[in-house]
């Protein structure tokens, strides 16, 4: 176990230093262009934005840490080995769960400091980007939750095909439901982010986390018993 974590930390270490960058964007930003936050309802405008660029950018990292996993020889070298194929899953798991949480912990440091900027220019930030952040970031386990065991299964090609149809099917729905509701989109904007910045007030939101963990935790075991079935198919 030991042999694959040390092979993970080394092999993706740029991916995981981007993580923690991307949960600065909105810093970044700020700084780039320094008159971009004139008012308060700007400076949190920019951190709402670079919450979504963020987990963007953090939801592609994780994914690249799986770049090259996908090949024949590397499947029967690691099921030759005393941890086996699960543990090799199991450390691709906890990394991106740590990812996860490190994209949330550098998102909440650069709201702070945001605020921190904020205050100093004579503004009061009353910002919700990093209660509206940890939502999301469940969300993201919901997603590594189905690309993970597709990736294994079928490869990056396959995988990313299958993902890229089902995610323009879900795109053409919304935007369907979007337009038979386009006169109260207002009203469903701040329906829904009043769900994500006041889900400590209802329990279907931390039940929500709870099940997206148990997701994850439920896409391991799958990946496990694929794993061997997609590498048999794996054009390398």
């Amino acid at each position: 176990m030991t042999g694959f974590v040390y092979k993970e930390l080394k092999q993706n270490l740029r991916y995981i230093l981007l993580t923690v960058v991307s949960g600065f964007i909105p810093l970044i930003v700020l700084i780039m262009f320094r008159d971009s936050g004139e008012t308060a309802s700007d400076f949190q405008k920019l951190l709402e934005i670079g919450l979504i660029g963020g987990l963007l950018l953090a939801g592609g990292m994780e994914m690249a840490v799986l770049n090259g996993d996908d090949r024949k020889l590397w499947a029967y070298f690691v099921s030759s080995t005393s941890d086996g194929y699960k543990g090799f899953l199991r450390v691709k798991y906890e990394m991106i769960f740590v990812m996860l949480l490190l994209f949330l912990t550098s998102f909440t440091l650069c709201e702070q400091l945001i605020t921190a900027i904020a205050a100093d220019r004579g503004m009061m930030v009353e910002s919700s980007a990093s209660a509206m952040a940890v939502p999301l970031v469940f969300i993201q386990f919901l997603l590594r939750s189905v690309d993970i065991p597709l990736f294994y299964r079928f490869g990056a090609k396959k995988g990313n095909t299958i993902k890229l149809i089902s995610v323009l099917a879900i795109i053409v729905v919304l935007f369907t439901v979007l337009l038979i509701n386009i006169d109260n989109f207002e009203d469903v904007y701040n329906s829904v982010c009043k769900a994500f910045t006041e889900y400590t007030r209802s329990p279907l939101l931390p039940a929500g986390a709870v099940a997206a963990l148990a997701a994850y935790y439920a896409s391991y075991r799958i990946s496990c018993r694929l794993y061997l079935k997609g590498a048999e198919k794996y054009d390398k």
